[in-house]
C-alpha cells in the first residue's frame, strides 16, 4: 500500500515512478550532486544552473535547452528558503544558503517558480508529469503556503494529480545571536516538505 506520507525522500519518488509506471524520471531541472537519486535509477537528462558533474548540463530552469515536448517527466527541486542568497548582502554566509541557495524576497521564489512551470509545460508531452518538491515558509513574519501558491499558479497549466508529505527527520537548529534577547516564538515550526505531483493539461 503506497501512502502520501513519509519521512524517506526515496520512498515518495519510488512511490511516484511505480503509480506512473515509469521505471525512471527522464529529466532533473536540479540535478545538484544527485542525492534524489542515491537509491533509485539516474534521471535520463541532467541539467543544473552549477553542474557539479560532467554528465550535467549548464542551464537554468526557466531556460532549459530541449525541444518542445521532449521528456514524459521532469523533477524540479528548486531553494525554498527567503532572506538568503550566496553572494548578497543579508544572511548569504549561513549554512543553509551555502547547502541549498535560496532567494532575497518571496516575490523572487514566486517568479522563479512561475518561470519554471511555464518552461516545465513546454517541456513535457502532453499528460507529462512535473514532480515539484516545495515546502512552506514563514517570510516577514507571514506564513507563505508555498505549495498551496504552486497549485494555484499552475492551474492553467497542470492539474494536481498526488501530493506527498515528507516528514522531517531532524531540523537544523535556530542560532541564537549572541547578546541578544531569545525572541518568542510565533510560529510553528515547519517540519515536513511536499512532492506536487503536476499532470500536464
Amino acid at each position: 500500500m503506497i501512502k502520501s506520507v513519509s519521512n524517506k525522500q526515496d520512498d515518495i519518488l519510488k512511490a511516484i515512478l511505480e503509480l506512473n509506471g515509469l521505471e525512471s524520471f527522464d529529466a532533473d531541472l536540479t540535478y545538484g550532486n544527485g542525492m534524489f537519486y542515491k537509491n533509485l535509477p539516474q534521471p535520463k537528462f541532467k541539467f543544473d544552473i552549477e553542474p557539479l558533474g560532467e554528465d550535467v548540463i549548464e542551464s537554468c530552469s526557466t531556460d532549459v535547452p530541449a525541444v518542445d515536448e521532449a521528456f514524459q517527466s521532469v523533477v524540479f527541486d528548486p531553494p525554498f528558503m527567503t532572506y538568503v542568497r550566496s553572494g548578497r548582502h543579508g544572511n548569504g554566509s549561513m549554512v543553509m544558503a551555502k547547502r541549498f541557495g535560496g532567494y532575497w524576497r518571496y516575490d523572487e521564489l514566486a517568479d522563479h517558480y512561475n518561470q519554471t512551470l511555464a518552461e516545465c509545460h513546454r517541456i513535457l508531452v502532453k499528460s507529462g508529469l512535473l514532480v515539484f518538491k516545495c515546502q512552506d515558509i514563514v517570510h516577514n513574519h507571514k506564513l507563505q503556503p508555498t505549495h498551496i501558491n504552486v497549485v494555484n499558479w499552475s492551474q492553467d497549466l497542470f492539474r494536481l494529480k498526488d501530493l506527498f508529505i515528507l516528514a522531517a527527520n531532524h531540523r537544523m537548529a535556530v542560532p541564537q545571536q549572541e547578546g541578544t534577547a531569545k525572541k518568542k516564538q510565533k510560529h510553528a515550526r515547519i517540519h515536513h516538505s511536499y512532492f506536487l505531483v503536476l499532470e500536464k493539461t
